[in-house]
């Protein structure tokens, strides 16, 4: 399925610097349940809150993001505040944020990158990412093979630096990924308010090792760029009683895309506008 990425020259030129952020590594055990309680997190540093992806206007409803690593992992967290939280998407690998308020995170790597998201039910979704030119330039063709044999992939038009855009495996798993979300409030029930959700990942380095870094996991000093987003969902006609997992969530939502940084368009995959996480030592 295409996807049209075609941005005008000069896109970037206005746009202010993206957000750095130092990814602290922690001595402390890491338990992917969602709720986010060991003290890691509470001094590891935080995103400032995401703002509306083309404008970088602030946004109704807080969002931020922490990272934090060791040997095995990088761990990634999301604090979502939401007054009517909701999931639909139940099967693995569907792509939640049609219809679902989900939480997504992006990895640079090299020729390639990494894709994945959450919605409150925890029903996550993948994708790696390959930019065509280079395989092309290489002549790979067993690379281009494998790519164009894959049923459900995605394909990018290309932008104005590109020849041939990217293509996005949907069915791809990075190895031993763990995730996990706690829902502060009652799920699929509109007539309550609820407070928010929050997210936990263990990302391992040695599925990460995929995106061909020189180094995973990273030496201290080294920089990533990773970006993150959050796909939200508004309810703008009201059911009435309470919604079971996996009905339609309302006959009808207002879609917004907040992020990190400002994109200067509705899209996320313009790496260029992912903040660059430096990995230190300090330990948290």
């Amino acid at each position: 399925m295409p996807r049209n990425l075609n941005l005008p020259d000069g896109y970037l030129v206005d746009l202010p610097p993206v957000q750095e952020m130092d990814c602290l590594r922690t001595a402390e055990r890491i338990t992917i349940d969602g709720r986010l309680d060991e003290p890691a997190w509470a001094r590891a540093p935080w995103s400032e809150p995401f703002v509306k992806m083309d404008t970088g206007a602030p946004v109704s409803l807080d969002t931020r993001m922490a990272l934090l690593w060791d040997d095995e992992n990088l761990y990634a967290a999301f604090r979502l505040e939401d007054r009517d939280i909701w999931g639909s998407h139940t099967e693995h690998h569907d792509h939640v944020y049609h219809r679902d308020s989900d939480a997504e995170i992006f990895i640079e790597g090299d020729g390639v990158y990494y894709e994945l998201g959450v919605n409150a039910i925890n029903t996550i979704y993948q994708v790696l990412w390959t930019w065509l030119d280079p395989v092309v330039a290489r002549q790979d063709a067993a690379t281009l093979t494998r790519l164009l044999s894959n049923e459900r992939f995605l394909h990018f038009l290309p932008r104005r630096d590109e020849r041939l855009g990217r293509i996005g495996e949907t069915d791809w798993q990075l190895p031993g990924l763990r995730h996990a979300v706690h829902v502060d409030g009652t799920l699929n029930c509109p007539s309550v308010e609820d407070r928010g959700w929050t997210v936990e990942f263990a990302l391992p380095w040695a599925g990460l090792a995929r995106l061909g870094h020189a180094h995973t996991p990273p030496r201290p000093g080294d920089v990533w760029r990773i970006g993150a987003s959050r796909c939200q969902h508004f309810r703008t006609d009201e059911p009435s009683g309470p919604r079971k997992t996996g009905d339609w969530p309302t006959p009808e939502s207002q879609f917004v895309d907040w992020s990190w940084n400002r994109h200067g368009y509705i899209n996320m995959h313009i790496p260029e506008r992912w903040s660059k996480v430096r990995f230190v030592d300090d330990s948290c």
